[in-house]
C-alpha cells in the first residue's frame, strides 16, 4: 500500500447482487462499485459472500467486475484453498485476500506471500480475544498467540496487507476499536487495514494515529453516517 491512509468502500456480493446499497438505490454491484470510485475511491473492496458462506461461487462474473472497475479490487470471501486461491489470482484483482481459515497453515500463507507478494492480503477475524472463522465460527486460536505465529511464519516477506477485521463490531456503528488495531499495526509484518466498527469520522483518525494503513468501509457508508467524500477530506 501506499503510505496514505487508503480507504476501501466494501461491495458485498450475493447471487451477483448488491447487497448493501445507500438510500434504496441500484443493487448492481458494478453501479455501486461505480459510485464510490466517481465519489474519490482508490480501491474497491469486493466480498463474495457466496464462497465465504460455502454457496458456490461466481469467478467469471466477478472477474468482469474487476475487468470494469478503473480502480484497484481487493478481491475476499472464502479464500483459503489452493484453488480458490488460483481462481481468485486470475480474477484481475490487484490483491486477494485470504480467508481466517487460511491460517491454519501458515507455512501455506507465507509461501503464496513470498512467491505473489503484494498481491496477497492476509485476513485477520478477531472476537474479543480469540481469531476466528467468521462464516463457520470456527475458532483458530487465541489473538495473542496467532499475532506471534503469523509475525514469525511471514519474517522476510511482506504481505500487501494484513486485514484485521473486527468480528464482534462488523456492521454495529459501534466504533472502532484502537487497541485492537494498534496491537495489530504494531505486532504483524505488514500494513494494516482495518474492518469493523467504524461509526464515524473521528474513527478513521483514531486509527491513523495508532499506526493503521487503511479501512475497509461498510456500514458507515451505506448507513449515510458520512460520506466518501467527507472522509478523504477529513484525512488530507
Amino acid at each position: 500500500m501506499s503510505g496514505t491512509f487508503e480507504l476501501l468502500p466494501a461491495v458485498d456480493v450475493a447471487g451477483r447482487r448488491a447487497v448493501q446499497v445507500v438510500d434504496g438505490t441500484d443493487d448492481d454491484p458494478l453501479t455501486v462499485a461505480r459510485r464510490w470510485v466517481e465519489q474519490g475511491a482508490t480501491w474497491v473492496h469486493l466480498v463474495d459472500l457466496d464462497r465465504a458462506y460455502r454457496r458456490g461461487a461466481d469467478l467469471p462474473f466477478l472477474a468482469d467486475l474487476v475487468a470494469r472497475l478503473e480502480v484497484p479490487v481487493q478481491l475476499s470471501g472464502g479464500l483459503d484453498s489452493p484453488a480458490a486461491v488460483a481462481e481468485a489470482l486470475g480474477s484481475g484483482a490487484r490483491r486477494i485476500n485470504l480467508a481466517a481459515t487460511a491460517l491454519r497453515d501458515l507455512t501455506w500463507v507465507a509461501e503464496l506471500v513470498g512467491e505473489h507478494g503484494d498481491r496477497i492480503a492476509v485476513g485477520v477475524d478477531v472476537a474479543g480475544d480469540r481469531v476466528v472463522a467468521r462464516g463457520s465460527g470456527e475458532e483458530i486460536g487465541p489473538l495473542d498467540v496467532v499475532l506471534d505465529d503469523l509475525a514469525e511464519a511471514l519474517a522476510g516477506t511482506t504481505p500487501g496487507a494484513f486485514v484485521v477485521a473486527d468480528a464482534s463490531r462488523d456492521g454495529r456503528l459501534a466504533g472502532a476499536d484502537r487497541d485492537l488495531f494498534a496491537t495489530a499495526a504494531a505486532r504483524l509484518p505488514g500494513p494494516v487495514v482495518a474492518s469493523g466498527g467504524v461509526a464515524g469520522l473521528d474513527d478513521l483518525l483514531v486509527l491513523r494515529d495508532a499506526g493503521v494503513s487503511g479501512a475497509v468501509l461498510g456500514a458507515a457508508l451505506h448507513s449515510g453516517r458520512f460520506t466518501l467524500p467527507d472522509a478523504l477530506e477529513a484525512l488530507r
